[in-house]
């Protein structure tokens, strides 16, 4: 094979394993980004070619100049080793024979380069076949089966920089619409979208300037993933987190003086609105008592009983984060069992450690797991298992793995997916792990004491064995809970005991432990937060869902009336904006609802609070409509084609001028004047235009 040719195959296997895509899915000529691939796993592909060829790839010439598999391949082939050693770097489980073939003196001339190559990769592929093969015994356990934690957005652009030489390419638009699916620079858009976009730039960037220049003053010392979220090139500018000064209610001031509505809210953490009195009281009271760390807070224990009385489990544990509750019952869940795997659904979020940012594979029979983000080697997700969520083939699965299973994590309701509410599923799955002895893990840090006073598990009738929590509990103050069965909790402490008997610690341990874990203040603040929900009731989930559920009808409404790719999903208080758009130009709705004062951020849900009145609700709906309205004046959507109903009506031959070819101006029954055509399939009817 010539060299690029073997270098292609070589690439489509790396990011084979990368992805868990299969090679021959990954077409050698199209776009690391068309094919899929985000910053991450290119990031990932540059340090598998570094260690395998010894050169250095950056990142952005993945993205601008060596963009596809072949573009890559032709970038190496100048570079391959020319000795077998150096060649040899394929996998450090290569048998002697191999060694024997690739370990001699230099190579005198190409085809001996291209042999060696050949041999390796043929090698390589064997092997392959020989893993996928084995059986779903303790050594297969090897192989990684990971879980699907959705990817963070891409940081980077999405199309390869023109040179300079050559004039931008046109992008095939999609059928029926002339927008552009993928841009790099501002001059590759019509004259029309590009003096849109450099007026909305414009507008951003005259608004929120301060916070650009804060932004800037202070990038080469704070590394903040924030403050890069969503680059793109073509409106660089506009790409900067709003700095806020001060909150209150459901509103936000920015350092520019601008007042937002508050869609984000903290990523749900603020469920009873900015500055809540009741939470700041606790604060304020704390603070005078003082904020040790390390002696016991007098609050801890009564908060531990707020949160087992509102959701019925027995015991409760704190940490700092809903990162870390998960983390701690992954622990906890595998002390208890004994056993190590657990399996976790795709599209789900449980945190940013190791284990949980992982992508896995379609194949049911013999999943694979991969780490979905680099710096995370391959060992660290060996034992998760990433399954399809609501889908009765995970089910089928989950009962195979069984006896090896130490949990099934799960969130019930995913962040980024509201309007999936598999209420049948989670009481399969409840009995599935009761027969084979393992634990059923609920994931609360989002759902917990937001849909209900007992989380999903009072929603769904469901109960776990162990729930993690957040957010909703810490009242904007960094926390994370742990609660679940008595004789599963133990495994943090030992179990109950009693003084003045021959009591004592008897189940076995775990280590779960952290310097800020039960902070006074922010067990002042979940203390204030529980009493709060637990003098409520469930009425007041019950009226916040219901808002939520009109506020998002009124706003999908909008989007349908304009034909707009864009819909609000939601469950509880949760929505998630979802981006429909194959144009790249659909991301700009964003910063318009910010000019129309609505703060919130593309790819993160978005949460509805008690300080969100009828006023908000009013101000944000119409902020909705002007924001597609702007989208599609500047032709950044398409434009909505009139809809026709077919209706009797007499229609004069008025003259005017007709918003389609042919149209005539009569009236509807109401006696208001509308516009019809002629119905060809029905006589003496006519379709109104809309």
């Amino acid at each position: 094979m010539p060299p690029n040719e073997t270098l292609t195959v070589r690439i489509q296997s790396l990011l084979s394993e990368l992805s868990g895509v299969s090679g021959s899915e990954l077409s050698p000529d199209v776009h690391f980004l068309e094919l899929g691939f985000d910053s991450l796993s290119l990031t990932q592909l540059t340090q598998e070619i570094r260690s395998i060829f010894g050169i250095d790839v950056k990142l952005r010439s993945l993205i601008e100049e060596h963009n596809s598999i072949n573009a890559l391949a032709r970038h190496i082939a100048p570079h391959v080793p020319t000795s077998a050693n150096t060649c040899n770097q394929t996998s450090p489980e290569t048998p002697p024979s191999a060694l024997q073939s690739t370990s001699g003196p230099p190579a005198n001339n190409r085809q001996e380069i291209e042999t060696i190559i050949a041999k390796q990769l043929e090698l390589m592929k064997q092997q392959l076949e020989t893993l996928r093969a084995a059986p779903d015994a303790d050594q297969s356990d090897t192989l990684h089966s990971e879980a699907a934690a959705p990817s963070p957005p891409s940081t980077l652009p999405s199309q390869p920089r023109k040179t300079a030489s050559a004039p931008p390419q046109p992008v095939q638009p999609r059928r029926g619409d002339d927008r552009p699916l993928r841009i790099d620079q501002i001059d590759e858009l019509d004259q029309h979208r590009r003096l849109g976009l450099e007026n909305l730039i414009e507008q951003y960037v005259d608004r929120t300037r301060r916070s650009r220049d804060h932004v800037q003053k202070h990038r080469a010392h704070h590394a903040d993933p924030r403050t890069a979220s969503l680059f793109h090139r073509a409106w660089k500018e506009m790409v900067y987190p709003i700095v806020v000064e001060h909150s209150e209610g459901a509103r936000l001031k920015d350092i520019d003086g601008n007042i937002y509505i508050d869609l984000l809210n903290g990523f749900g953490p603020n469920f009873l609105g900015h500055a809540h009195p009741r939470v700041l009281d606790a604060l304020r009271t704390q603070l005078d008592r003082g904020i040790e760390v390390g002696p016991q807070t007098p609050l801890a224990g009564e908060t531990a009983e707020l949160v087992c009385e509102l959701t019925g489990l027995d015991r409760a544990s704190f940490v700092c984060t809903g990162s870390e509750a998960v983390q701690a019952a992954i622990r906890c869940a595998r002390t208890f069992t004994g056993r190590s795997k657990i399996v976790v659904f795709s599209g789900s979020y449980h945190g940013n450690f190791d284990e949980v940012i992982v992508r896995g594979t379609s194949d049911l029979d013999k999943p694979l797991t991969f780490p979905a983000a680099p710096g995370i080697p391959k060992r660290a997700v060996q034992d998760i298992v990433v399954l399809p969520y609501g889908e009765d083939e995970s089910l089928r699965v989950i009962e195979r793995l069984g006896p090896k299973l130490a949990a099934v994590l799960v969130e019930p309701v995913q962040s980024r997916r509201p309007e999936l509410q598999p209420r049948d599923f989670l009481h399969t799955l409840r009995g599935i792990t009761q027969q084979c002895e393992s634990l059923l893990i609920f994931d609360e840090v989002v759902t917990g004491f937001r849909c209900h006073p007992a989380g999903a598990q009072g929603y769904f009738d469901v109960s776990a064995d162990l729930a993690t929590y957040g957010k909703v509990a810490g009242a904007n103050m960094p926390m994370g809970i742990i609660a679940g069965r008595s004789d599963v909790m133990d495994t943090f402490d030992g179990g109950v005991w009693q003084y003045g008997d021959d009591s004592m610690p008897e189940a076995g341990v775990t280590f779960f432990a952290g310097t800020f874990v039960r902070h006074p203040l922010a067990i002042a603040a979940a203390h204030a937060m529980l009493v709060f929900l637990k003098e409520e009731g469930p009425e007041l989930q019950e009226d916040l869902n219901r808002k939520t559920a009109q506020f998002a009808d009124r706003v999908n409404a909008i989007f349908k009336e304009h034909a707009a790719p864009v819909e609000l999903s939601h469950f509880a208080s949760v929505m998630y904006l979802r981006n429909l758009d194959e144009s790249e130009l659909g991301g700009l709705l964003w910063y318009f609802l910010r000019l129309e004062g609505i703060y919130l951020q593309q790819g993160f849900p978005s949460y509805l609070t008690l300080a969100h009145g009828e006023a908000e609700i009013e101000l944000m709906v119409e902020a909705f409509r002007r924001s597609v309205a702007k989208m599609i004046e500047y032709g950044f959507y398409p434009a909505a084609k009139p809809r026709l109903r077919s209706v009797t009506a007499s229609v004069p031959d008025i003259p005017k001028e007709p918003p389609v070819p042919g149209a005539r101006l009569g009236k509807d029954p109401s006696g208001q004047p509308a516009w019809y055509v002629p119905d060809p399939n029905r006589p003496n009817h006519y379709l109104r235009v809309s």
